[in-house]
């Protein structure tokens, strides 16, 4: 986990891209074809649902007399009449980080994208990664962006459809075709200007609304949807589904008078929406990743969600769609009994094991496994137990530190795991800064190099549970990467020690690169599961351990009941530590206010320095710097064309919204309306930045890369090629790429599918996006490549000379 010299391998390109990730939806060939065993049940799964033939739903109630004016409908009339015979699913599909999870529930979108022969393609296909705490801010924030108005009124244009047909069997029968046409979805046959043309157009919005209110189960989600074939009304309808404001006066005098605030509300309106899907015999697909942030824990006040929660699985499941759920193991541990019960498949990720891990090692490599040999797999398996995220990262690092002729072996793995860190540089030191930090932050009653036995061991830090005492706590030890179990007996006898006659006492150690050779032995002596450090993570990972071994040192007891001891006992020990949290805060607030007062001074001075050189700015100063671009080699410039073409394909955000303001365009008006909607969407600026951000790291990355040859060439004599030092620099500029190429959340770009009219409704990728992967993924290493080949025949061909 620190900063080591590494050799310097020969140019050539690496084909294990650390950050090799595809789009969502999109596998590269070389990992699709690795059948494993919960990749097969996946595809099993979804190629069953798929091959469901859902049943519309139909009004099968018997109605002696005149139809009920709908208005007069109570809530507990306005209740479902039929299902589609329990036809939906839900899925669990849970896993470790890095188990392929993630790969997982890509493959599940993939198949539901590129179904088997003859099976159906989902009328729309979500996919919400949990980043937010509950249920409402991702409802308002991921789900309810992703329909467009104009896709939902098609589908209760459907429901319109089947009201007018039923009309016209029952009062026109000579127009029995035209009903058929109607019930099969017939394009040539509108169903609004049949109604207009038999009179039927007063009696069909009523008749509709009711038929949505038994569709959903709601007056006002079903009288919502049917105000949707209303132009007039529709994007008033979409601004109440966004939540969080009072529904529009003209929607209130049709009987939409409450306004979705409630994380409740808004999981119902979640399954109203899933059930106007399937009810018209829509296949609709949800997937949620992360979906343990979402569901709290048992300990947490009890609400209406849970509750909500349960309903929307059941909803799935008699709607005939498709539910998936992602998470850590233990979440689905956190679903109560009645809710689990709903979940019908449940799938983890199947580790990779020697032999298919050197299948993988061949795909990459165009079909042969040299220089690896088959032991290093084989013990790639064993440090990673089969891991894909830290398989795919060991590979990277096998292959880039050993030097041709050399064979990738067991030893040339070994080396690679202690230089390991799944891509993060931190020093022991660092990591020890950052576990301070988030301590104080948290409250936490830390102290560092407590002696914990006379003249013997002191942890890195202490943190008795309760305070005051040193009988029972958490020890936090910051360790150097463990890759064989000799590396890791000193760790576990010092481990021993701190614990000797204090079961009690529990010790976490943050590790870099772990070996699974190790972890079961580690945390048995340890009493709590390691910590392997990830930047990206590392807060939210350790925070939660400490919660998670504070209840159980504590003694907190689950279920109603008198306060016993241990619940005091907590309660007092959350109190403490709210109390240092606040303490902290208001310190870090005095500082703030230092720091900003300091830069205020500084900017200050830097604009009256700005002022100053404008006044004797020189004519030619105005002139923009030539591009350092022009240095690269044409096969680098190609490269890097391509990434930023790939990007300008999908970010067209400015022609976009230019239409709005084109007073020569006959749909202005209606284009500046939708702007206006859209853009109210919180991600589609997460979308917006995410493409900003990959455009200014591909073009940061080109002029470094620029001005490293252009540094070799000025320093190196014909035929002396870059020396050790160069390639070493040129290696951390790669390295530096892959980390934040690694970094960028690639699903977000997805959004901008919405500031195009070309878009396919329903799915969340596009071409476009997959062409951003294929460009970025494992960019630096082909830029490496070469650069370094023409670094080393620049005496032959020494190019253009330096700026």
């Amino acid at each position: 986990m620190t900063d080591d010299h590494e050799p310097s391998p020969a140019a050539r390109p690496n084909p294990f891209p650390p950050g090799a990730s595809a789009m969502l939806g999109e596998l590269p060939d070389e990992v699709a074809g690795l059948d494993t065993r919960a990749i097969l049940t996946a595809r099993h799964v979804v190629d069953e649902y798929l091959a469901r033939n859902l049943r519309p739903w139909r009004d099968t109630r018997a109605r002696p007399g005149p139809a009920p004016d709908p208005r007069a409908l109570t809530d507990d009339e306005a209740v479902r009449a039929s299902s589609t015979g329990a036809s939906g699913e839900v899925i669990a599909v849970f896993g470790e980080a890095g188990t392929g999870k993630t790969h997982l529930l890509n493959t599940l979108i993939h198949r539901l994208r590129h179904p088997a022969p003859g099976a159906a393609i989902p009328r729309k296909i979500v996919y919400l990664s949990a980043q937010a705490s509950d249920f409402g801010t991702l409802y308002r924030t991921s789900f309810i962006p992703r329909f467009h108005p104009d896709e939902l009124k098609s589908v209760v244009l459907g429901y319109y459809a089947d009201v007018v047909a039923e009309r016209l069997r029952t009062d026109f029968p000579q127009l029995a075709e035209q009903a058929r046409a109607l019930e099969r979805r017939d394009p040539s046959v509108d169903p609004r200007t049949l109604a207009r043309q038999t009179g039927l157009a007063a009696r069909v919005p009523r008749q509709l609304q009711e038929r949505l209110w038994q569709v959903t189960g709601s007056k006002q989600f079903g009288t919502a949807f049917a105000l949707l074939a209303d132009a007039q009304l529709a994007l008033a309808v979409m601004d109440w589904l966004a939540g969080g404001v009072p529904p529009d006066a003209r929607l209130q005098e049709q009987g939409v008078t409450g306004e979705l605030s409630s994380d409740a509300q808004m999981l119902d309106c979640m399954g109203a929406l899933t059930s106007l899907y399937g009810r018209q015999g829509l296949h609709f697909a949800l997937l949620v990743d992360d979906i343990e942030r979402l569901l709290g824990r048992p300990d947490q006040p009890a609400t209406d969600t849970p509750k909500s929660f349960h309903k929307l699985l059941r909803t799935f499941v008699e709607s005939g769609a498709l539910l998936v759920l992602g998470g850590l193991p233990e979440y689905v541990d956190q679903i109560p009994g009645e809710v689990r019960s709903r979940i019908r498949t449940l799938i983890s990720p199947s580790p990779l094991d020697g032999e298919q891990i050197a299948e993988y090692v061949r795909r990459r490599q165009g079909g042969v496994l040299d220089p690896f040999e088959q032991s290093a797999c084989d013990a790639i398996h064993r440090l990673t137990g089969g891991r894909p995220r830290q398989v795919v990262r060991l590979c990277y690092r096998s292959f880039q530190l050993t030097e041709p002729p050399a064979k990738v072996d067991v030893p040339a793995v070994h080396e690679a795991a202690r230089r390991e860190n799944l891509g993060y540089v931190a020093s022991l030191d660092d990591i020890r800064s950052q576990v301070s930090e988030i301590l104080t932050g948290r409250g936490w009653a830390a102290e560092t190099r407590h002696p914990l036995r006379p003249g013997g061991e002191r942890p890195d830090f202490w943190i008795p549970m309760p305070t005051g005492q040193d009988a029972a706590g958490c020890a936090i030890v910051v360790s150097g990467r463990l890759v064989l179990p000799k590396d890791a007996e000193p760790l576990i006898g010092r481990v021993e020690t701190l614990r000797r006659g204090n079961p009690e006492r529990r010790v976490v150690v943050v590790t870099g690169f772990l070996s699974e050779e190790i972890r079961p032995s580690l945390t048995r002596a340890c009493g709590a599961p390691p910590i392997v450090y990830a930047a990206d993570r590392f807060h939210e990972v350790l925070t939660s351990r400490l919660d998670e071994l504070n209840r159980e040192i504590l003694g907190r007891r689950p279920g109603p009941g008198p306060a016993a001891d241990g619940d005091i006992a907590l309660m007092r020990d959350s109190v403490d530590r709210i109390r240092r949290q606040v303490t902290a805060s208001h310190d870090r607030v005095l500082d703030l206010q230092n720091q900003v007062e300091l830069i205020r001074r500084h900017t200050d001075r830097q604009l009256q320095a700005i002022k100053s050189d404008l006044a004797h700015l020189p004519a030619a100063a105005g002139e923009e710097p030539e591009d350092p671009g022009r240095e690269l080699p044409e096969a680098v410039v190609r490269l890097f064309t391509m990434a930023l073409d790939s990007l300008a394909a999908i970010d067209d955000v400015d022609a976009y919204i230019g239409r709005a303001f084109d007073l020569s365009r006959d749909d202005a008006a209606t284009t500046g309306a939708m702007l206006n909607y859209r853009l109210r969407r919180y991600e589609i600026f997460e979308a917006i930045g995410v493409s900003m951000v990959l455009r200014r790291l591909v073009t940061s990355f080109e002029r470094s890369v620029a001005s490293w040859l252009a540094d070799v060439r000025s320093r190196s004599g014909p035929g002396s090629g870059p020396a050790a030092d160069d390639r070493a620099r040129l290696d951390k500029l790669c390295e530096a790429f892959d980390a934040s190429y690694d970094a960028v959340p690639l699903s977000s770009l997805s959004q901008l599918d919405a500031l195009s009219d070309d878009a396919v409704p329903g799915l969340s990728g596009s071409v476009a996006q997959v062409a951003i992967a294929e460009s970025l993924d494992g960019l630096s290493g082909r830029v490496r490549h070469n650069v370094l080949s023409a670094a080393e025949t620049m005496d032959r061909d020494p190019g253009p000379p330096p700026l």
